[in-house]
């Protein structure tokens, strides 16, 4: 909608509604000191053709993923999404309009819901999932949230290299409950299993561990698991690259309890930070404390499969003190572009683009490292995404980079301090890299 101004007339006819002279009169309860007695110090006005080129003239001065190759990933990794995916997202019963509260109304939406949560169990290996979640840090919080109504225990224990923003958000979560938050550090990369078992005791309610973490490193969840349940404790699976687990076991076949999944590398891009979609996946005999909706199948009076929501256990749905999330969101258009982008790759396709993934790493790792610019910090399994530490500084790297039109890698030592992580950069590959883009990216690397 174009902005037209509001004429003489009008701005009278307001005042004069509300039962002032004036608009002086209007704004005399703001102090003088801070107002603006003259002008603003703005151009003249633009017809519209003139804006639009001006506006062009700036975007045209921004960089863009279509000048641009993305060598960051730390939590957000940009994928391909196929035409077909924002073809059938712009179809009009595909629109959600919030929540499907009317399943006689929303069969296709529920529908997509059903799909989405089949797939997710799937590959999480798990055997209750909510399809829809805000991102994957607000699904490792309400996942520690629900590991403590489970165990009614008084400690979350943080293990190992979780990404820093949802660390910030567990605590956020945790706040307001009078809950202990525990951090062990991780050991070359990965869980520090020493310390972690010294942590452990009858107060922790659930471990979390992310895996692919946010270094790289691909946990090893059976034998990290093993030694939290040995206390009574629930072992929360977390993962921000959702397709890893095309070629990863599921988390849930590992032993995990709750699994939070970001699920933005499935037909979402990376929408200048969001929104993104995320599942939380959990055990079947935990379902009744899961946040959010479940969405099942039945049949009508006729016999027809039809689909319904089968479980809203948030606040909006049921009495307040049985609630077991306030969380609103339904992102059922998110969990649609999942939906279709997983039906478009199928099993073997969705295998082999993962697999794609992480031959690309581990090629760029071997090349970087054969310029002798570089070494490794950690010796670990990784998916798409490693660690290197620069002979010629982080900022050099990222300069030369920039400069060839590539995205840099995470300089990691701007998160976290210390000797360790100086000139240490976090580089990720995605299948929008091919071999002659990372050659390019070595040889410039390699001068």
């Amino acid at each position: 909608m174009k902005y037209v101004s509001n004429t003489p007339a009008q701005k009278k006819d307001m005042l004069q509604a509300i039962g002032v002279e004036s608009f002086e009169t209007l704004i005399e309860s703001v102090p003088e000191r801070v107002r603006l007695n003259r002008r603003l110090r703005v151009p003249e006005a633009l017809s519209e053709f003139q804006l639009e080129e001006h506006v062009q003239t700036i975007s045209g001065e921004n960089a863009d993923f279509s000048r641009m190759k993305c060598l960051l990933g730390a939590g957000a990794y940009r994928h391909h999404v196929p035409a077909a995916v924002r073809a059938l997202l712009s179809r009009e019963e595909l629109w959600t309009s919030y929540t499907p509260y009317q399943p006689e109304m929303s069969q296709g939406t529920l529908q997509s819901m059903f799909e989405a949560q089949t797939y997710f169990s799937r590959l999480s290996g798990m055997e209750i999932v909510v399809p829809s979640m805000y991102d994957g840090a607000t699904a490792a919080a309400e996942a520690a949230l629900m590991a403590l109504r489970i165990t009614h225990g008084s400690s979350i224990v943080l293990a190992g290299a979780i990404h820093p923003f949802y660390t910030e958000t567990i605590r956020a979560y945790l706040a307001p409950h009078d809950i202990s938050v525990v951090e062990v550090s991780h050991a070359a990369g990965l869980v520090n299993a020493t310390q972690l078992k010294e942590q452990l005791d009858d107060s922790v309610a659930a471990v979390v561990v992310q895996s692919p973490n946010f270094l790289g490193g691909i946990e090893d969840l059976q034998r990290i698991g093993d030694v939290v349940h040995a206390t009574g404790s629930l072992l929360i699976a977390v993962v921000a690259e959702a397709l890893s687990l095309g070629v990863l076991r599921g988390p849930g076949e590992m032993g995990a309890d709750l699994v939070a999944c970001d699920t933005n590398s499935f037909g979402l891009d990376l929408n200048f930070g969001g929104p993104h979609n995320a599942f939380l996946a959990s055990r079947k005999e935990y379902v009744r404390q899961l946040p959010g909706r479940v969405v099942g199948e039945t049949h009508d009076v006729e016999g027809r499969r039809v689909f319904v929501m089968t479980l809203r256990a948030r606040e909006q749905d049921i009495r307040r003190e049985k609630a077991t999330s306030n969380i609103c969101t339904n992102h059922g258009l998110n969990v649609t572009a999942a939906n279709v982008y997983l039906s478009l790759l199928g099993t073997q396709g969705l295998y082999e683009l993962s697999l794609l993934n992480a031959r690309a790493a581990r090629y760029l790792e071997r090349q970087l490292l054969a310029t002798g610019r570089f070494s490794k910090v950690f010796d670990y399994p990784f998916y798409n995404e490693f660690m290197l530490k620069s002979k010629d500084g982080a900022s050099k790297v990222t300069e030369r980079l920039l400069a060839e039109s590539f995205v840099p890698p995470l300089d990691v030592g701007r998160l976290f301090g210390g000797d360790l992580y100086q000139d240490v950069l976090l580089f990720a590959t995605t299948e929008l890299l091919s071999r002659s883009d990372l050659d390019r990216a070595v040889r410039v690397l390699s001068s």
